[in-house]
């Protein structure tokens, strides 16, 4: 078994960890124009909101066990048979053409398995990661 946190990128990082704090300050900020009700339903939608984007900064990694990627990212969590992996490329940028992107860094790895499915991840040690990838199915296509 071998664990992979994210590789830890300043721009998302920093971007995430502020738009929590502010959130939070909003939230203790108490407006005295507001009505008690309103500013419960205020509450209620902001604290998940904001322990959310906790839960994924804190609780970003992938596993590889079993022949298996495991990957999770806050309350998003799922599995990719390492057989099924067809094609990995290396991309960088903040624009990322995937459908799913469990990873909190703009460098990280396309990993394109199934027939159409892909997802964007961001191990903090890629060669590691695609060694141990490529031990299990060395006819996966690096890009």
């Amino acid at each position: 078994m071998y664990l992979f946190s994210w590789l830890m990128g300043n721009v998302y990082m920093l971007l995430i960890w502020i738009i929590a704090i502010g959130l939070l300050i909003v939230v203790f900020i108490k407006k005295p124009d507001a009505q008690e009700p309103s500013i419960y339903i205020f509450y209620a939608i902001i604290l998940p909101i904001v322990g959310s984007l906790i839960w994924i900064l804190l609780d970003t990694k992938y596993i590889l066990k079993e022949n298996k990627i495991f990957y999770n990212s806050g309350p998003f969590r799922g599995t990719i048979a390492i057989d099924s992996i067809k094609k990995i490329e290396h991309h960088s940028g903040i624009i990322v053409p995937v459908t799913f992107k469990p990873a909190l860094n703009t460098k990280g790895l396309i990993i394109h398995y199934n027939s159409f499915d892909d997802i964007y991840i961001s191990p903090n040690q890629e060669n590691l990661f695609l060694e141990e990838l490529l031990k299990v199915n060395p006819d996966i296509e690096i890009r």
